[in-house]
């Protein structure tokens, strides 16, 4: 289950990133990690530049508040969690300054209960 709830998450944001987007997702302390960058066309000399990395961090109660929820309440997550993705992105300068030889910084955006809970009236949840 834990795999198809991830499967679906990556689905459900990845239009939200370039379409050349690296998406990688894994598990790490019972959170979901999602790792996303892409290749950004911005410099003649590095025609391989890469942009910073993305790492959103679903915490295990956001994940476990979901899987306690009927079917309706599940899609409200879900549109809820691109609303936050989509809106962290507009705001997000893809724009490395990382030489060759030096690391990409990564960028972490976490998805906890409690900013869902913020992000989705009360009464909406039954």
């Amino acid at each position: 289950m834990a795999e198809d709830l991830m499967d679906y998450w990556v689905r459900l944001i990845k239009p939200i990133f370039p379409t050349n987007a690296w998406i990688v997702s894994h598990f790490s302390d019972n959170d979901h990690i999602i790792q996303i960058d892409w290749n950004i066309d911005n410099n003649t000399k590095r025609s391989n530049k890469r942009s910073k990395k993305i790492q959103i961090i679903i915490k295990e109660d956001a994940i476990d508040q979901y899987l306690d929820k009927n079917k309706q309440d599940r899609e409200l997550y879900g549109d809820t969690l691109k609303q936050f993705i989509g809106e962290r992105y507009n705001h997000f300068n893809p724009d490395n300054d990382a030489l060759t030889n030096r690391s990409v910084r990564t960028e972490r955006w976490l998805v906890s209960k409690d900013i869902l809970n913020t992000l989705i009236p009360s009464h909406r949840l039954m």
